[in-house]
Parts: structure tokens; sequence; C-alpha cells
């Protein structure tokens, strides 16, 4: 069978074929073209469905044997409450092959952004005052612009990492990552992101893609975090006032996240009462890793978090929840955050997973409220960025 569309034609297996596929497992209520597309009106084998474990390798079995004749069963609820399913064979589409040439061209003019980043700060006045009190070489340089370059690529590469894997584990084609470049001053990079070339099959194929990249990237986050607490320098009062006078305007501070506030009171004892604790550039980027993460992580749009929790929750409710969420970050005058998050997600509704009708197990669920305990751990207070 065929279908004509303003593109050309989309070759499809007869409705024979597709019925044989389903009759295996369902009675086959009725059977139409709709939107161009065989769909179906099924439900189990004498309305009894098997359990939950079975009935994901069904669907499973379904999916692979429409892959061999190059369709993808998108399956929803026609009738809930009676079990009935509306599948929907969809065109597969071919996966073109990236040209990696991109890949590699934004990922050194990123490498570079970010070691000029750290360069800046290996070469601050102040930060060569504290940290080589008895003179520096360039070597001493060098090797700081290497540790800042390693800390936050290494925080970065291991976000998109996660994505990439649990893309490929879940049988998603992805494509390598693409680095974003950024301003030096802010570390030199906006993230990373990879692009699904195909579906996810299933809400819980779906929520694993989106939570695996910022988990892995937190990870990576706080064992940088805890490297460069050990390395800043804790600075009294006095010194911040001579350092102010002798260094005029190129000092400041970070609007921090309260994970950088729980790690100070574990420092309390090593930070002079009034002072504070001059971050090493090493500090810097797990702060930059914990911006990407806590902004990845927002429940809205096609942020991975907005992908956690569309796993989770029907459309309606992935649009409602996801404005809620920023008109409170509004109200609670995080605007910039607000900004960002509203530029990072994409129009539209959240198409979701092929297959609508298996739900995510509750300790994915547990996982996505930990997801937003560490969104919350990570959130810089940006209404104080100008303080920086």
């Amino acid at each position: 069978m065929t279908y004509n569309n303003s593109y050309g034609v989309i070759s499809y297996p007869t409705f024979t074929e597709l019925n044989n596929i389903l009759t295996q497992f369902f009675d086959v209520l009725s059977s139409s073209l709709e939107y161009g597309m065989p769909t179906f009106i099924c439900r189990f084998s004498g309305n009894v469905p098997p359990d939950s474990s079975e009935i994901e390798q069904v669907f499973n079995v379904v999916a692979e044997k429409a892959k061999e004749l190059r369709v993808w069963p998108v399956i929803n609820w026609y009738r809930k409450h009676e079990r009935l399913y509306l599948i929907r064979f969809a065109p597969k589409q071919d996966v073109e092959k990236s040209d990696v040439t991109v890949n590699y061209a934004l990922f050194i003019a990123t490498l570079a952004a970010v070691a000029i980043g750290g360069l800046l700060q290996a070469t601050s006045p102040v930060f060569l005052t504290l940290f080589y009190p008895n003179g520096w070489t360039w070597l001493d340089i060098a090797f700081t612009t290497i540790l800042f370059v390693i800390a936050l690529m290494g925080i970065i590469g291991t976000h998109e990492l996660g994505h990439y894997m649990a893309a490929k584990k879940r049988g998603v084609e992805a494509t390598l990552p693409y680095f974003i470049p950024g301003l030096p001053q802010i570390g030199g990079t906006f993230g990373a992101f990879i692009k699904q070339k195909s579906p996810p099959m299933k809400r819980s194929d779906l929520f694993d893609i989106g939570v695996a990249g910022p988990l892995a990237g937190f990870v990576i986050t706080v064992i940088v975090l805890f490297i460069g607490f050990l390395i800043s320098v804790p600075v009294s009062a006095e010194e911040i006032n001579a350092i102010n006078k002798a260094f005029p305007g190129m000092s400041g501070s970070l609007p921090v996240p309260l994970l950088f506030t729980l790690l100070e009171f574990a420092y309390a004892d090593f930070i002079p009462s009034g002072g504070t604790l001059y971050l090493h550039p090493v500090a810097f980027a797990s702060w930059v890793g914990m911006l990407v993460t806590a902004l990845n992580l927002f429940p809205t749009g096609q942020l991975d978090g907005g992908h956690a929790l569309r796993a989770i929750v029907n459309p309606k409710q992935h649009k409602t929840i996801g404005w809620a969420a920023i008109i409170i970050m509004f109200l609670m005058q995080l605007w910039l955050m607000a900004i960002l998050v509203l530029a990072l997600s994409s129009g539209g509704e959240h198409p979701g997973a092929l297959n609508e009708t298996i739900p995510v197990p509750k300790w994915r669920i547990a996982l996505f409220i930990i997801c937003m305990i560490i969104l919350v751990l990570c959130i810089p207070p940006l209404w104080d960025f100008a303080a920086f």
C-alpha cells in the first residue's frame, strides 16, 4: 500500500501484514486509514490482558515485527477503561548519517573557548597573588588552565555521554554530542546536546535518556566541587580589603547554589571569621556544571527534566506543570533563570514515546523526585549575578 503526501510517496506494508502481527496477541475490532497511516482498534485476545511484564514483552514483539516491515507502532489508549488500544503504524524514517566534521569542529571551538576561560582565571592578578605568593611560572599558569579544561569538559562530556549511552542502550539512534562554545568570561561553553534520530519506544526509555545525562554530569560535578574546594584558598576580612585596594574591581562574589553553601559548612573551621573562600578555577568549573545541570533538569519543554516529566505524565499535565514551574521562578524573582529556561525550551507539544500505554515504574518516579532535589541544590540565585 502507498500513501501520497506533499513530499513524495510513502510505502506501507499491507493491512493484512499488519493485521497478522496484531492478531497473534489481540482481537482486532476495526481497521482504517487515518492521517495516511494504517490504524487499528484492538484489545488483548479474549479481553484478558496478561500481567504487566508480559504486556511489555508483547509490545516489544510487535515493535520488532513492525520494524521488519519498516514501520513504527504508535500505541495509545482508545478507551482505557475498556482496555482498548489505538495502534497506528507510522513509516520508519531512514536515519541519515551525520557529518561528524561539525561535531569535531564544535568540540575544538568549545575546547579553545574553555581554555581561554581557564587562562583568564589562571592569569588573574588576584589568583596569582593568593595561590602563588612566592612567585609563579608559566608552567603554573598552564597547569591551572589544563585543570580547568579537564574539569569543565569532563562535566559537560560526561553529561552528554550519559545521554548517548542511554540512547544506544534503549535502541534510539542518536548523534555524537554537539558542543556549544560560549563566552570565555563565563567558562567558555553553553553546554552541549545530542540529537535523537529515532523516537523512544516506551515511556521508560524516554525517562532514562532524559535523566541519564544530568545524573552522570552531576556525579562528576560533585567530585570536581570537592576537589575545587580542597585547593581553594581561605581569606580573612583583612585580606579581602587588601585585595580590593590592590586590585580594584578585579574581585567579586558568585551567586552560589545551595550545594555550595552546604559544603561551606563542612569547611567552616578553615575559613576565618568574617572571611570567605577564594575559589580555585576548578571550583568555578563545578559552578558552571551546576548551572548546566539545573537548566537541563528543569521540568519543562524538551529539556532533560521535561523529557523525564513527559514520561510520567500526559501531554496536558506536562504543559501545565512546565508553565507553572516557570511562573513560580518569576514569582521567586529568578528572572534570568526563567528567561534562560524559556529560551532553551522548544515550542509545541512534547511528542512523548511511541507506546504511551505502559507507565513508568514507581522507582523511576522516585528518581524523578531526586532529580528535582538536585535541581534545587544546583540552582544559583541568578538575581545576584550582577555581583559577580
